[in-house]
């Protein structure tokens, strides 16, 4: 026996993290990626790897950069919108979408909730063109109503972007302001998220923006505005995506969220609200999803935040190389940004799939209790 080779399996997890997202940058998975996880209120890491954006004289990706989050804007913005002109009493989940857009009412639409937009069970397609030859907000939003149903309500589960569109147009109809301004006054100034607005560009910032993808219908590099075409034709703020953030705004959102909606003495939403948003409202023949979040059932499958985050951990992805997880338990949060379409919008795709699982494991393995 004793001739016999071992194999050493002391791990080293600070290293396999470091190098797993150094073969993903190796790979072009991404020009670069920002990474910050936290335990409740007490960060245990916040590093960058790669750079900014692709070429030889590239700066490299810093800690706290501004990037477009994409899907992300769906719980964020949207979402946390509509649950909070619940709170008001303009809102419930039982309204119909009929009451606020006369399109709907109609045989196959008229039992639509905002309860089936939230959780993308409404029977809408996950997307549609609505911006080629719109010259207007008005123009898009007329093209969205006209969208006809892909399945009977509440009969199947299909991730749709046109149903957070109505769902933000739905907020402006009823508060009577923009999603950008609602979300200004009644989430991010009572958070302090001080750098997560839609349309960045027009606050002035002094602070790093990754970029996304060259535009061929808007002509130029996207660097501050929004990479989602519907977004750009609903004026940046969709609802299904728009919005700008950094790794510490995201993690005072959650800190909010694993603290019953509360942040420093600040109450934003309610424990029950909370409870309500993060709970799985879809029936168990259906993918599980809350309010306007995603959410890790007990089935198997792929799932973005890996096999080892714990059942009914609640998160969201962009496409633009964005994620946001927490396990509402241990209160460990997993932040993860990048602007992969910067290199391609769909070539990288399915190795950032792959890789998202991969990293949040050893996460995991490296800081869960």
């Amino acid at each position: 026996m004793d001739s016999i080779a071992r194999i050493n399996f002391t791990r080293n997890r600070r290293q396999e993290l470091t190098e797993l997202v150094e073969a993903a940058v190796r790979r072009s998975v991404f020009p670069g990626m920002e990474l910050l996880v936290a335990r409740g209120d007490e960060p245990l890491l916040h590093e960058a790897w790669g750079t900014l954006e692709l070429g030889p004289q590239a700066p490299p990706l810093r800690p706290g950069t501004l990037f477009d989050i994409a899907s992300l804007t769906k719980p964020l913005a949207t979402a946390t919108s509509a649950l909070i002109l619940l709170e008001k009493g303009l809102l419930d989940l039982e309204d119909r979408a009929a009451e606020f857009f006369p399109e709907y009412d109609t045989a196959d639409k008229r039992g639509i909730t905002l309860r089936h937009l939230l959780t993308h069970t409404s029977g809408l397609p996950k997307w549609a063109d609505l911006y080629s030859g719109t010259q207007s907000h008005a123009a898009a939003l007329q093209r969205l109503l006209t969208v006809p149903l892909e399945h009977p309500t509440g009969t199947v589960m299909v991730y749709s972007d046109l149903g957070y569109l109505l769902l933000a147009e739905i907020v402006r109809r009823v508060c009577g302001q923009s999603l950008s301004e609602f979300f200004l006054q009644h989430i991010a100034h009572p958070l302090e998220l001080k750098r997560t607005a839609f349309n960045p560009l027009e606050g002035g910032w002094d602070i790093p923006i990754a970029p996304t993808q060259y535009c061929t219908l808007r002509q130029q590099l996207l660097r501050g505005i929004v990479h989602d075409e519907n977004a750009y034709a609903f004026g940046g703020e969709g609802g299904n995506a728009g919005l700008f953030s950094t790794a510490p705004d995201l993690f005072r959102f959650a800190r909010m969220i694993l603290g019953q909606g509360e942040l420093a003495g600040v109450r934003l939403i309610s424990r029950r609200t909370v409870a309500l948003m993060t709970a799985n409202h879809n029936p168990p023949r259906l993918a599980p999803r809350g309010l306007g979040w995603d959410i890790k059932g007990e089935a198997r499958g792929y799932v973005s935040c890996g096999a080892l985050m714990g059942s009914g951990a609640v998160g969201h992805t962009g496409f633009t190389g964005t994620s946001l997880w927490m396990e509402p338990d241990t209160g460990l949060t997993v932040i993860v940004l990048s602007n992969r379409v910067h290199i391609s919008r769909d070539r990288n795709q399915a190795d950032m799939i792959r890789f998202r699982p991969r990293l949040h494991n050893v996460v995991v393995c490296l800081f869960g209790e």
